[in-house]
């Protein structure tokens, strides 16, 4: 395999330090280049990613360009689609322009989101499923997709675009995290959707999938699913969180919206990224034992 120059826009975030300790695991030539300075020791370029002028003089030196910047809290999105839309989207316009003009062929790997495929009745949920986003954060990784492919089409930029189920780890601050707070705090958690099933991915591995996708040819313009390939009940979370904390507790509570369940489909991520990602309970309770609390 060809060693590969890499820039990891928002390098300093969740997903993007995980991608840093594999690509050095992976003996890559790595590079961040973001607002503050990771926790990791790496070759670190501080800048914002809306300076176009800085930005570009970078990209000029790098073969791909991970694209981790952006504003993953749905909610928040929601509250504030501008700051959504400057973070998701503008970003991402700003990561392309910089490769459209640059010396050299580029490619861009970036990670969407399941949400894209909005709420789905067949499962698991395939990459060829119609996209049906249904609010401001979906939205814009599916304009976000869309993007990508334009300057494919147009300007013959490479990319791999992974769109991410639910994805776990320590510094992420997704449900499962927030169960975990509560239950430090001996309350009671409440869950609006106990018997959904959701598809929970390892961030480790879904930095496996991100190397991969960076040192194999075969997934080039290609979009693919990066889950576990199971379901889990949010029930089974929260009992697994009990588990650990005995004091726990949890409640159903009623909700008005929509119920229904995301399970990946992984057949793709096996075939082009020889992706193979933790399934069981018993790992994942590992995680949440040594990494989350």
């Amino acid at each position: 395999m060809e060693k590969k120059r890499v820039l990891i826009t928002g390098g300093s975030g969740f997903i993007g330090e995980h991608l840093v300790k594999r690509f050095i695991r992976g003996g890559q030539e790595v590079c961040v280049y973001d607002c503050v300075k990771p926790s990791i020791s790496v070759e670190t370029i501080i800048g914002d990613v809306f300076d176009f002028k800085k930005l570009k003089k970078v990209v000029d030196k790098f073969d791909v360009v991970v694209h981790c910047v952006g504003l993953a809290d749905a909610g928040i999105a929601q509250r504030d689609p501008t700051k959504s839309f400057k973070l998701n989207t503008e970003s991402l316009q700003n990561v392309l322009e910089a490769c459209r003009v640059s010396d050299n062929n580029k490619k861009i790997i970036f990670p969407s989101s399941a949400a894209v495929y909005g709420i789905v009745e067949d499962l698991p949920i395939k990459e060829n499923f119609p996209l049906k986003p249904t609010n401001i954060y979906s939205w814009h990784k599916y304009l976000c997709e869309k993007l990508i492919q334009g300057y494919h089409d147009n300007f013959g930029i490479n990319f791999v675009i992974l769109r991410l189920f639910n994805v776990y780890a320590a510094k992420n601050k997704g449900v499962i995290k927030i169960f975990i707070e509560k239950a430090k705090k001996g309350e009671i958690i409440e869950s609006f959707g106990p018997y959904q099933y959701r598809d929970f991915v390892y961030a480790g591995d879904v930095a496996e999938a991100f190397y991969k996708a960076t040192i194999y040819e075969k997934a080039t313009n290609r979009i693919v699913n990066i889950g576990c390939g199971k379901g889990f009940q949010i029930k089974d979370i929260l009992d697994l969180i009990c588990e650990i904390f005995p004091q726990a507790k949890w409640k159903e509570v009623k909700s008005d919206f929509i119920m229904y369940d995301l399970i990946a489909d992984i057949t793709l991520a096996k075939v082009l990224l020889d992706f193979n990602p933790h399934t069981s309970r018993e790992f994942m309770k590992k995680v949440i034992v040594e990494e989350m609390i």
